[in-house]
């Protein structure tokens, strides 16, 4: 293509990326955006809810794992795959109310999380765009999200008020599907060819930025996602506030990552870095607050800082494209947030409703994203930067050498307990074989 024929290729596929964003987020808070809320409704709260987003996790990073291994896949007839997974992605929701059991949703909603859809998403932007585009177009996609989530939220806040309880879930589900697949045909006029000829680089040049920058990502999305997975029960169960305030607070953080898109999308990393700090607070904000109608208020401040937060991890990524090229951090931005779910899933499952220490986990949590931020990447850090660049290097050194020593002490346990389990069977055996003499002899 010559420079013209890119410029409206480029521009074409921004509005179509743009528009499947206006569509997906109405059918995002019409379906995941109320999964919460209708796990608590139907008594599973803070466990319940665990182990759905621990099972669909597993479930995700699972096959991410083999597409990271075998990226081939998401090129290969691009466009086909892409708009099959989108819409079984969205299709798999409908089944969800249709059960009160917790384990059945993790099930269904693990079948919808494995499909690639985020990586197919990822692939387009990050193998389509230069780094000041990726930027440009992740900060408009995200504030189209926001908005069409706030559309999405009050039209189920609205249902939930006024649709009869033992059927409004079964209709909003529904709505929020049929519009998802409104979402799905706007792939079909994406052209996605450009990507099945995309190079696949077969090694890393910079594995302590990559590990760096991905390890704080785990802690970010971590400490977000079990924050919301603690505050709707928190507020609906403790404080005893209605449903359609939980469904409240994630309009105002929808709202909220709105104007923190628009506001954060130009600021360097060093003022993205105060965004890390102050998110570390908002868990210890919500505790101290008894208040439910307090909560949207303070979902506010979160949402803003998280944005920010997440933003860092995303424009690195966006940096790494040169070197690490469009496939790998594509699938490994949905490995990450998979990680990251798996970490918090035991904490809900274990701990349950103590809520003053799961808010204390989310605070330790986001302290740690704080001060992985602050020492060991150097676009962001505190420290001078070829400090930072040093820590960097040693945290991936130690950690690296800290898993070998984990593989070499597990091989050593395993054949330790194999060999006592063969000396158990053996002597079990002889054992066997003296009964057997002792009762034909005697």
């Amino acid at each position: 293509m010559n420079n013209s024929k890119v410029k409206v290729h480029n521009t074409r596929l921004k509005f179509l990326l743009v528009i499947e964003a206006l569509f997906y987020g109405i059918s995002s808070a019409l379906t995941t955006g109320l999964l919460f809320v209708y796990i608590v409704s139907i008594g599973a709260g803070v466990e319940g809810i665990s182990v759905v987003v621990g099972v669909s996790a597993i479930i995700k990073l699972i096959t991410h794992i083999l597409f990271y291994k075998y990226p081939q896949f998401l090129i290969t007839k691009i466009r086909a795959n892409f708009i099959l997974n989108h819409g079984l992605d969205r299709i798999f929701f409908i089944f969800i109310p249709l059960t009160q059991n917790y384990f059945v949703i993790a099930l269904i909603y693990s079948v919808a999380a494995a499909t690639p859809t985020t990586a197919f998403m990822n692939l387009a932007i990050f193998g389509s765009f230069s780094e000041k585009e990726i930027k440009d177009v992740t900060a408009k996609r995200t504030a189209t999200l926001g908005v069409s989530s706030i559309l999405g939220y009050i039209i189920a806040i609205i249902l939930l008020a006024f649709l009869p309880p033992e059927t409004k879930f079964f209709y909003i589900y529904l709505l929020g599907v049929a519009i998802g697949l409104m979402a799905t045909s706007t792939i079909s006029l994406m052209n996605l060819s450009h990507l099945e000829s995309i190079e696949i680089p077969k090694s890393i040049k910079h594995p302590e930025k990559l590990f760096s920058t991905s390890a704080y990502m785990v802690a970010i999305l971590a400490g977000g996602n079990l924050l919301y997975m603690v505050w709707i029960p928190y507020v609906m169960d403790h404080l005893k506030g209605p449903d359609y305030l939980a469904v409240a607070m994630s309009l105002v953080i929808t709202l909220t990552s709105i104007l923190a898109s628009l506001i954060c999308k130009g600021w360097s990393f060093k003022a993205l870095r105060y965004n890390v700090g102050l998110d570390s607070v908002t868990p210890i904000l919500a505790l101290a607050t008894p208040i439910a109608l307090i909560h949207p208020m303070l979902s506010a401040i979160s949402s803003f800082t998280f944005t920010g937060s997440n933003f860092i991890a995303s424009f690195l990524f966006a940096g790494y494209k040169k070197w690490l090229g469009a496939i790998k951090p594509s699938i490994l931005m949905a490995v990450i947030l998979c990680i990251a779910n798996i970490l918090i899933a035991p904490i809900g499952i274990f701990i349950k409703e103590e809520y003053y220490l799961l808010f204390l986990f989310v605070f330790g949590i986001k302290l740690i994203a704080f001060i992985l931020a602050s020492t060991t990447i150097p676009e962001v850090a505190i420290l001078p930067e070829q400090v930072a660049r040093i820590y960097s290097f040693t945290f991936y050194d130690k950690s690296i050498m800290g898993y070998k020593i984990s593989v070499e002490l597990s091989k050593d346990t395993i054949m330790l307990t194999l060999r006592l389990v063969g000396l158990s069977l053996v002597l079990l055996f002889l054992y066997v074989i003296y009964r057997i003499l002792f009762l034909m002899i005697f």
